[in-house]
This record gives structure tokens, sequence and C-alpha cells, in this order.
């Protein structure tokens, strides 16, 4: 037995219960239940009534049972129930009743048997309306499918469900919100409306589709026609209710649709105050199905380039193999062949490596005290020759102390002599220690101005530093201001993966392509392997160093990027494209101890 509840509408039956529950006195609790080949649909569920009750009741349900009651087990009151059943369709009332005295609740009893052909009938009618629903939209479903196989794109595809559906409903307003990621993205919208550009309209669409979808069924939103008032909704949910009436409709019917029972769509149908009023639930369940099919239809006629690439393939694997011995033999031969021929074949297979040039021969250039940069001619990358002012320092302040004190200095001698001749001896030896601490000041301060204008002692290329930025700033004595290198110094370093380093021999050969000069390759040596390994994309490199095996025509500049191609050993084309290959193998065998014997 199976017990699930109305996702569906029968509006006249509700109807019928609600009045009959108004009509007579005493009923506090009403459910009602419509069967079909054991299948068991809740319709209505109104006031108190005890839960799991109607499990027993429906499991001996019987056609021709009618009415029974009996007392409440949990408080006062009785419980009724009626059983009928009809041509395809079964139906079963239970009903909760006040404290009633006998001769009132046989009258009650009677006036509700009285009532149970005219329910009947208007489940009957209820289920034709639904059938009639299904059919015709299975109509409408069918010029669907029909019209997928052409649909080349998604948004052709949601071109033709809203040409469809706004002939066969005219509504005001027909969206495709495809789900992308479990995310709702609006894909197209009647009338050709903007759907990239962020809006109310666009989230309220979205939202409504997102809604469905968490439904997993149709939902119809707003008044229905044979509702009991105008506030009932057939869409439990009062936040799609607000949505709809944000974006200005009345009623909506929201269709949510599944491919391979995954999410992929939801299409939204939005009716003025005069339209949809005869829509019923039970053909959007038709229409959502039908369209999951024509979005296969049309995923499988117009498949994306990455499927049809995967397609081609198996295809072809198909047909070389196929069913037959003989395929799989011509296969297997031409496979040896193949290797025999690249075994003997030479390959021109060159390894390259990221690489980037650098100064070997470095100097620095310091702040000699503490003081202002009075000027600085050179900045990066500028060549600098022999004797060249690379850095002035203001000197104005050292020159007025220089002065002050060898005037300081005079005096102190002048001074002196007159001791002497007078005879003085302490006077003497006083004059004599302030004379050698101002000789030793002024050979402070000569020494200072001497560093204050640092000239290049060779030619040479700016390579870091930015003393030319702060002329005028204040230094501290020791900071670094500039960076020079030897023209003749620059190299190229390349980290290499350890699994290169043992082809890889001091003296090899190689050329270097700088980025900033895609037409000069320059030729380069191999002169020897760093001791510093780094993990770079995930592997273990270490640096190597190549000198230039020639001088470079070209401006070369430090820190200037390209790739280094080695020329190793010859070696087959089977050999050099199963080299990493056959090396893994080599260690996986080792690591079980297949891979030879262990030094003793």
């Amino acid at each position: 037995m199976t017990i699930s509840t109305a996702t569906t509408t029968a509006p006249l039956l509700e109807r019928s219960l609600r009045r009959l529950a108004d009509d007579v006195d005493g009923v506090r609790g009403l459910q009602a239940f419509i069967g079909d080949s054991g299948e068991w649909t809740e319709i209505c569920r109104l006031g108190t009534i005890q839960a799991d009750a109607h499990r027993s009741v429906l499991a001996s349900f019987r056609p021709d049972a009618g009415g029974t009651v009996e007392p409440l087990s949990d408080r006062p009151g009785w419980r009724a129930v009626y059983m009928a059943g009809g041509p395809g369709l079964d139906l079963v009332l239970i009903l909760t009743l006040a404290q009633l005295e006998p001769a009132q609740l046989e009258a009650r009893l009677g006036a509700i048997e009285g009532k149970a052909g005219w329910l009947m009938v208007a489940a009957l009618k209820d289920r034709h309306g639904a059938a009639q629903s299904r059919v015709q939209n299975t109509e409408i479903g069918a010029k669907l499918l029909l019209d997928a196989a052409d649909a080349s794109s998604p948004r052709i595809l949601a071109d033709q469900w809203i040409a469809r559906l706004e002939a066969a409903y005219g509504p005001g307003l027909v969206s495709v919100i495809w789900m992308r990621d479990g995310t709702p993205r609006l894909g197209a919208i009647s009338g050709g409306g903007l759907i990239d550009k962020p809006s109310e309209s666009r989230t309220a669409l979205e939202k409504l589709g997102e809604l469905v979808i968490a439904q997993r069924a149709p939902m119809l939103v707003g008044p229905q026609e044979g509702a009991p008032d105008d506030t009932a909704r057939m869409a439990r949910s009062d936040e799609a209710a607000a949505m709809v009436e944000r974006l200005g409709g009345a009623r909506a019917l929201l269709i949510p649709v599944y491919e391979r029972e995954e999410p992929a769509a939801a299409v939204v149908l939005l009716f003025g105050p005069d339209g949809g009023a005869g829509l019923r639930a039970e053909g959007g369940e038709v229409i959502s199905a039908l369209l999951g099919e024509a979005l296969t239809i049309q995923r499988r006629a117009h498949p994306r380039l990455g499927r049809r690439l995967w397609t081609w393939l198996a295809d072809g694997i198909g047909t070389i193999f196929g069913r037959t011995v003989w395929k799989l033999k011509l296969a297997l031969a031409l496979l040896l062949l193949v290797i025999v021929v690249s075994a003997f074949v030479p390959s021109n297979l060159r390894p390259t490596f990221t690489a980037r040039i650098e100064a070997a021969d470095r100097q620095i250039v310091s702040a000699p005290f503490d003081g202002f940069i009075a000027q600085a001619d050179f900045q990066l990358g500028d060549r600098v020759d022999q004797g060249a002012l690379l850095l002035a320092m203001e000197d104005s302040d050292i020159r007025l102390r220089l002065a002050q004190t060898r005037a300081e200095e005079a005096e102190i001698t002048a001074e002196l002599q007159t001791a002497r001749a007078q005879r003085d001896a302490a006077q003497v030896r006083l004059l004599e220690a302030q004379r050698l601490q101002a000789v030793t000041q002024i050979d402070l301060m000569e020494r200072e101005l001497a560093l204050s204008r640092f000239e290049a002692e060779a030619p040479a290329t700016v390579v870091g530093g930015d003393a030319w930025r702060r002329v005028g700033d204040r230094v501290r004595l020791g900071e670094p201001l500039l960076e020079l290198a030897d023209e003749n110094s620059f190299r190229v370093l390349t980290f290499v993966d350890e699994d290169w380093i043992a082809d890889l021999v001091p003296g090899s050969d190689g050329t270097v392509l700088l980025t900033a000069f895609p037409d000069t390759p320059m030729p380069v040596r191999m002169v020897a392997v760093g001791a510093d390994p780094q993990m770079r994309d995930g592997a273990n490199t270490f640096p190597v160093w190549f000198d230039f095996a020639a001088r470079p025509d070209v401006a070369i500049l430090d820190g200037m990027r390209g790739v280094v191609r080695m020329e190793l050993e010859r070696r087959s084309v089977l050999a050099a494209y199963t080299r990493g290959f056959v090396r893994w193998s080599k260690r996986a065998l080792w690591r079980l101890g297949l891979g030879g014997q262990d030094s003793a």
C-alpha cells in the first residue's frame, strides 16, 4: 500500500469537503483519501485528526463497507469512517466528531452519508478534468519533441519552448531558467527581454525556478478555479506567491525539467488576472516529463565538441577491432611494427627548461655615512663607463666642518709655538693633544669627503638599487643604493627537474632563446649544477648555470627570461618517448625488491 500527499489539484472535491465540514455541526476534523489500484492520495486535511490513524483504515478498505463509528481513545468524541468504491475510483473519509448524544450522532452520520454520492461525483469530475489536461498537454509536448531535434543549441531550444507554451496557454510571460551546478541562471524570456543584466525581475524568476526544483513537482501559484476562496493557493509556498506578485502576475505555473533524474531547467509561465484560470497541475506533470525528453533529444542530436570527439574515437576503435579476431591481430601487428621502427629511428627530442639571465660579478654601492643623496644619474639597465660618477652625497656640511676644524688646528698650532717659546711645558702638552685631535678629525672628514663621490672602477651595467629615485632623501650608513654588474659576467640560470640531472654533463651544448629577442637564438654551454634544490611546480629542481659560447650581439639585461634547449646524446624515438615511463618502472620495481641486487 502506497500513501502520498496530493501534489495535484482536486478543486471540486476539496471544495465539497470544506462545505461538508461547514454544514455538519460537530465536525472537528476531516481527512479524505482517493485510491486507485492500492495507491492512496491524501486530498484534504482539515481541523484536528489522529496522527497515523488513517493507516489501519486504508489497510482494511472494502468498497462496500459503508460507514462505521467508534469512540476516540485519547479524548471525548467519536471517529467516523466512510468507505465507498466507484468505477475506477475509491473514496475514504475519516472524520473526528465532538462528544454527541446517540440521537445527535445518528443524525450527523446520516447527513454525512447522504453527501457521499455528491463527493464521489466531484472526485470523478476532478479526475476527468485531470485526464483532459494530460491529453491536452501531451499534444503540446509532442510538438516540443518534434522541434527538439532541429535546435542546434540550448538557447534555440528554449526559444522553441517559449513559442509553443505561449501559443498553447497565452501567458503574459514565459521564461526558461537553466540549472548550472545547482544554481539557477535565466536562459531565455519571451519578448526578447534582456537576460544578462542583473535586475529584480531576473532575481525573482530565478528564485521561482529554484523553488520549483526544490518542490520536485509542478506548482500552481495564485487563486485557482474551484478554490473555496481567493486566498487558496495550490503551491504551499508563500515565498512563491510573493515572487509572482513582485513580477506583477496574478497566477503562475512553475514546471521543473529533469534530465536523468538531475535538475536541468525550470519553466515559469506568468499570467495576469484574466489568464490561467483553467490550469491544472496534472498537465504540468506531463509537460515537465516531455520537456526533459526534448532536452535529451536536443543534446543527442547536437552534442558538444568533446562528446563528438569521444564518439568518433569510440567508433574508430569499434571499426578497427570490431567483433572479428583478424582485426585484433592486424592492430597488434601494426602496433608491433610501429614499436620496432621507432626503436631504430633517431629522435630529435631535446628537453627545454625555463631560464633567466643573472650576473655573476656584482658590486653593491652603499651609503658611506648618514646623509642626503645629492646626485645619482644612472637607472636600472644603464651602462656606465669607467670613471663615471655613479653617486654623490651632499657634502656642504662636511666641507664647512672641515674648514672650521682646519682653522682651529691653525690656531692651536700658533698657540703651541708661543707656549714653546715661553717654555711652558704643561701648556705645550695640552696644546699638542688638542692639535693631534684636530688633525684626526680633519683626516676623518677628508675621508668622508672622498667617499661622498663614488665613481665606476670599470665599465658596468646598473642591475639593482633605486638611488635615482631617492635624490634628496636621507639615507643611513651602509644602506645599499646601487647594484652594478660586469657586462661580461652575464650567464643563464635554469632550474632542472632532478629526473634530468644525470643526463646533463658540464660542457654540454645548448641554445637559449630570450623572450625579448625571439629571433635571436644564442648558443650556451653548461658550466655547473648548483647544490641548492627548490620545489617548483611540484617537482624537485636544481639550479644549472650556462655561459654564453660567444658574446651576444644584443643588449642583454639582468632578469631577462627565456627558454634553454639542451643538445643531449642522440637516442631512438622509442627510447626518447618512453624515457619517463622506463625510469618510473625501474624505481617502482626496485621499491618492490625486483629491480636488481643491492650492493654489499
